[in-house]
């Protein structure tokens, strides 16, 4: 997990998009490779390495093959880049593509995982290997750098230090509802990417609330503001729903004695009709001793 401590320290001011969204044909079909987050890292004015984000969020076991061609799709870029260089200054060359002095940078990918079941970190756990070893020797292996999330310890949780941190733990093992609770009531950080963060603790924790907190505020909140509002709207809900519970309440309440006050009208008709028969019974009974 040492790639965590490095992925938290990039310094967001040497970072600018790197577009590489390509398409491929399959089955007669084109079919478009759309990374999530890729971006180039510079350093004084010079690329560095190129940096892709993948969310994971279910156990995809095609992911290292798609990671495999999303990272090929900046290479190729990189490439093309040069050769554009190269015809546009008349040093094209036709046969080997590029000069032996133009090299490419890095493409490293990170796949954060939301999920809880293990995934497969290398495309050769996802093949049948060969079992001549003659031939499964040049079988070559492409190896995912996963983040799992889940996996966290709060030393490593506490390692993000932007929106992410959040989510990191909120997702970390190693912290338990209380402690989440408690994190996030004190937490005076400010939510820079609101919208995308709220969305994300949503659909991880599948509490819609985070999606209405931003609705009616332009100022950025802190994360305990945002806590604050999920228990204000906690507090609400359960007042809401008190509230109905009392009117069901009251309702049956008003409906047992409606039904009481008929048995009782019914149990009065009852009564008088008795007094009638046991009248017209004293009355027979006089009538016979004549």
């Amino acid at each position: 997990m040492c790639f965590v401590l490095f992925f938290t320290f990039l310094n967001e001011t040497c970072l600018k998009p790197f577009y590489v969204n390509s398409a491929v044909s399959k089955q007669g079909k084109l079919k478009g490779l759309y990374r999530d987050t890729c971006m180039e890292d510079t350093r004084n004015g010079i690329r560095y390495v190129i940096w892709g984000i993948e969310n994971q969020y279910v156990d995809d076991l095609t992911t290292p093959f798609k990671i495999m061609g999303y990272d090929f799709t900046a290479y190729d870029k990189q490439i093309e880049e040069f050769m554009r260089h190269n015809k546009q200054n008349g040093t094209n060359t036709y046969v080997q593509q590029l000069h032996f002095d133009q090299k490419l940078k890095p493409v490293i990918t990170l796949v954060l995982y939301y999920g809880t079941k293990n995934i497969p970190d290398n495309i050769c756990a996802l093949m049948e290997m060969p079992e001549d070893t003659c031939v499964k020797r040049y079988v070559q292996n492409y190896h995912l750098n996963v983040i799992r999330l889940h996996t966290l310890t709060p030393e490593q949780a506490a390692l993000f230090q932007s929106d992410f941190a959040h989510i990191a733990k909120f997702l970390a093992k190693s912290y338990n509802k209380k402690e989440q609770i408690e994190y996030l009531m004190n937490s005076k950080q400010t939510v820079m990417h609101t919208k995308d963060t709220l969305y994300t603790l949503s659909a991880i924790t599948g509490d819609p609330r985070y999606l209405t907190i931003n609705e009616t505020r332009k100022e950025k909140p802190a994360m305990c503001e945002v806590a604050e509002a999920i228990f204000q709207m906690g507090y609400n809900e359960r007042n809401n729903e008190i509230a109905k519970m009392d009117t069901i309440i009251k309702e049956k309440e008003a409906a047992l004695a409606e039904k009481d006050a008929q048995i009782a009208k019914k149990e009065a008709a009852l009564a008088e009709k008795d007094a009638q028969i046991a009248f017209l019974m004293e009355q027979l009974k006089q009538k016979s001793d004549f």
